[in-house]
């Protein structure tokens, strides 16, 4: 596999930009190329995930520095799949000429009630990119794992199967999970200060936190969106959310 290919500066020019000289500190991985993406939309997980992998498994993670600042990367991500986004460590899921960038995928999750007020600012319109990332993972043809927020929050197993579908399994420590757990929310912060850093705290309780500032008529309009948008794939993605 390959990374990004370069692209002419211009019709008048001959001359190209190879996207690692504009990326120096090779925040998306371009050698060795990662097998694996993971989908997600913002606000639903992923920094949990970077961390469990560079705490426990010494890995570089795709996106601003995390803990790590060297090495490989263990996997590259996108927020939104149809947008030509490329840093920082954000990727598309094919290659220019349309086949399969990646062998693996990982679609991380979040109920969607959360991420309309939290994610898109209330904003019914911006759910789209969210069907988007659903779309695109079950339309992929390589191996997939299915990973629910809810879930990275509530049952450890659930980090083993994630670094299992990475490769990582060597470096995994069942008990250590909640050691990863507080770590990371202590990290998010300190570095997400600017975003207002970590209002549930990743407490089990708070599952539903942002959800609560919805009207009825709110959740109603969400829900019907979703089931048009997707729809056999809304049951599918969604049910435990959604009904």
């Amino acid at each position: 596999m390959t990374g990004v290919q370069p692209q002419a500066l211009s019709q008048a020019s001959s001359e190209v930009i190879d996207p690692r000289e504009t990326d120096l500190a090779h925040r998306n991985g371009y050698t060795p190329f990662p097998d694996t993406l993971i989908i997600s939309t913002e606000r639903s997980g992923l920094n949990l995930i970077r961390h469990a992998v560079e705490y426990s498994a010494k890995r570089r993670t795709p996106g601003k520095t995390h803990l790590l600042t060297t090495g490989p990367l263990a996997f590259h991500r996108t927020h939104r799949v149809n947008t030509d986004m490329t840093s920082p460590g954000c990727t598309t899921v094919h290659n220019p000429d349309g086949s399969a960038r990646y062998k693996k995928a990982i679609l991380l999750l979040r109920d969607p009630r959360e991420i309309l007020p939290r994610a898109c600012n209330f904003n019914l319109n911006s759910m789209g990119f969210y069907c988007d990332n659903i779309e695109a993972f079950d339309r992929f043809a390589g191996e997939k794992l299915l990973i629910a927020y809810d879930d990275l929050i509530v049952d450890d197993s659930t980090f083993e199967a994630i670094f299992s579908f990475l490769g990582l399994s060597d470096s995994f420590v069942l008990s250590g999970v909640p050691e990863i757990r507080a770590t990371s929310v202590a990290w998010y912060e300190e570095n997400q200060k600017k975003g207002g850093g970590s209002q549930t705290k990743g407490a089990p309780s708070a599952l539903i936190f942002h959800q609560k500032a919805l009207s009825p008529e709110q959740l109603d309009e969400l829900k019907r969106f979703l089931q048009e948008r997707l729809g056999c794939l809304s049951n599918t993605y969604l049910s435990r959310w959604i009904g």
